[in-house]
C-alpha cells in the first residue's frame, strides 16, 4: 500500500510559496499514493471553520478535488489547527483522527501523532495545552469575533515565541523514555510524528523505530510508507 504522511507546513491565510508547493505536492500524491497522513499543524493557526479567507477557500477546495479522485486524506490535530472541526471535513472531504491512532498495516502496528503529548517535559506547554483543548475554552473562543480571534491567535505566537527562544532544546524534544513506554505498552512497530521539527529516523533500544516528519520551510518533507518499511526524504522549495 502506497502511503505518505507530511506534518509542519504552517500554510497562513496569505497566499504564500509554500502553499503552491504543497498544491504541487498533492497534485502529484492523487497519483503516487493511494492514502496521505497530514500530522497537525497543517495550517500556522485556524481560528475555526467559519473562518473563510480567500486563501483557507482554496486550500479546502483543492483538498476536496484530491478526495474526489481518489486520494484519502486523513488529518490529526496540531497544536496551531486543533479547531479544525466537522465543517472542514464535510467541505473537504478529509478525515479526522483522534491523536495517536494505531494503523494496522501488513502485520505492523503504525502508531501516528502530531508528537506534542510525547513532549511532557514542556510542563508550561502542556499545562497551556490542557486549558485551550477544553470544551469550554474551544465555545468561548468560538463565540468572539474572527478578528478578536486573529488577534488572540496572532498574540498567542508571539508569546510563544519569546517563551521557547529562552527554553532548553531538550525540553521541547519528546521525552524518549516516555515514548518507548507507550510503544511497548501498544506494541508498536513504527512511530510517526511530527512537532519537533527535527526529522530523523530513529532505532530504538526494543527494535521499533520513530520517524520525525520535518517543517516545510526550506525544504519539504515526507515519510513514506514503502516494502514494510518507512523511508523519510525531503524536497528543495
Amino acid at each position: 500500500m502506497s502511503m505518505a504522511f507530511i506534518s509542519d507546513l504552517h500554510l497562513e491565510p496569505t497566499e504564500s510559496k509554500r502553499v503552491k508547493v504543497f498544491f504541487q505536492f498533492l497534485d502529484s500524491a492523487i497519483d503516487k499514493y493511494k492514502e496521505l497522513y497530514i500530522l497537525g499543524d497543517f495550517f500556522e493557526y485556524w481560528i475555526g471553520d467559519d473562518d473563510m479567507q480567500a486563501i483557507n477557500k482554496l486550500i479546502m477546495q483543492k483538498l476536496k478535488s484530491a478526495t474526489n479522485s481518489g486520494l484519502k486524506i486523513y488529518f490529526i490535530h496540531g497544536n496551531r489547527d486543533f479547531l479544525v472541526g466537522s465543517k472542514f471535513e464535510t467541505e473537504t472531504g478529509v478525515e479526522i483522527l483522534k491523536d495517536q491512532y494505531i494503523l494496522n498495516i501488513e502485520n505492523k502496528k503504525i502508531m501516528i501523532a502530531h508528537g506534542d503529548t510525547f513532549c511532557i517535559d514542556d510542563i508550561e506547554y502542556q499545562e497551556m495545552k490542557k486549558e485551550i483543548r477544553s470544551d469550554s475554552w474551544k465555545k468561548d473562543f468560538l463565540a468572539k469575533s474572527i478578528d478578536e480571534r486573529i488577534n488572540f491567535a496572532d498574540s498567542l505566537r508571539a508569546k510563544s515565541k519569546k517563551r521557547n527562544s529562552n527554553k532548553p532544546e531538550n525540553i521541547m524534544d519528546v521525552n524518549n523514555e516516555y515514548v518507548l513506554k507507550v510503544i511497548q505498552r501498544e506494541k508498536i512497530d513504527i512511530l510517526i510524528h511530527g512537532h519537533t521539527h527535527r526529522p530523523a529516523i530513529h532505532k530504538l533500544p526494543n527494535g521499533s523505530i520513530r520517524a520525525v516528519l520535518g517543517s516545510w520551510e526550506k525544504d519539504g518533507w515526507v515519510a513514506e510508507y514503502i516494502r514494510h518499511n518507512i523511508e523519510l526524504s525531503s524536497f528543495s522549495m
